[in-house]
Order: structure tokens, then C-alpha cells, then sequence
């Protein structure tokens, strides 16, 4: 739940250690489980449970929260409709939080764009546990998330 996210930030901001967020687990750098510094203490935060997708066919939208996975969204949305569909990448297993903020590459980039690019809004938990959407990030942050990294802005 995000009250759980929020005191896991709070708390790591009090002890001082680092935070890596795990949304599905395919890290080719490691920053979402290793610590790319020797001896740097860190939490694990994993959203492994936090992962329900909502498929709203009459506006073409989705809530998919970031543990869900690719493999998990192209079946909601081919059980919701015969001819949507989701430009993302290939491998079924891989988290939708990591994948979309860092752009989310793809088979139908050349003709759909990134999946980044099909993000309306989120919510992101910044660094002070405050619950942030589109609006309140402001546009910068937003831009920022879909595509700078998965480990710099918060979770």
C-alpha cells in the first residue's frame, strides 16, 4: 500500500540509507538491487503486490500500478478488447514502473512512439512521502519520469 512506501521513505531518510525500488526485476545496471557503491547500505522497496491494472476501453485509458507487469497488461487489455492494444516491450516479465521511466522501448516504436510516450499522468512518492500526481509534480518532473531513469526521482 503507499502508506507502506511513504514510511519506508521517511524512514530511510531518517537512518540515512539509500532506497532501490524493485518493480519486476530486469536490471541490466543492478541499481534496483545492488549497491553501485561499495558498502552503501540500502533498502529494498518492492512492488512485487502493488500491481492491479484498470482498463478503461470508453476513454482508451489504463491505471496500471508500477509492480505490474508487461506480461500482465497485454492480457488485461486482450480480455478487455479485440483491438487495443499497448506499444511496450517484448519480454512478459518485466515490471511496467521500470520499464516506462526508462522509456519503455518496443517492437511498435517506429509507428506508436515509447510507451512513455502514452502516459497521461502518474503518481509518484517523492523523497518527503508526499503522494504527487501530473499536476502537482508539475510538468517537468513528469516529463522527467517517463524516460530519466528509473532510480532518480522517487517511487
Amino acid at each position: 500500500h503507499e502508506s507502506e512506501i511513504q514510511a519506508a521513505i521517511l524512514c530511510s531518510k531518517e537512518i540515512g540509507v539509500q532506497i532501490r525500488v524493485r518493480s519486476g526485476g530486469h536490471d541490466y545496471e543492478g541499481l534496483s538491487y545492488i549497491s553501485y557503491l561499495c558498502n552503501t547500505p540500502f533498502i529494498m522497496i518492492d512492488l512485487i503486490n502493488i500491481r492491479s491494472i484498470e482498463i478503461n476501453l470508453a476513454d482508451e485509458t489504463a491505471w496500471i500500478q508500477a509492480g505490474a507487469t508487461l506480461g500482465e497488461l497485454y492480457y488485461k487489455i486482450s480480455k478487455a478488447s479485440k483491438v487495443h492494444g499497448f506499444p511496450a516491450g517484448v519480454c512478459p516479465s518485466v515490471g511496467v514502473g521500470g520499464h516506462f521511466s526508462g522509456g519503455g522501448f518496443g517492437a511498435m516504436v517506429r509507428k506508436h512512439g515509447i510507451a512513455a510516450d502514452q502516459i497521461v499522468d502518474a503518481y509518484l512518492i517523492d523523497v518527503n512521502g508526499k503522494i504527487l500526481d501530473r499536476k502537482s509534480m508539475g510538468e517537468e518532473v513528469f516529463w522527467a519520469i517517463r524516460g530519466g531513469s528509473a532510480t532518480s526521482f522517487g517511487v
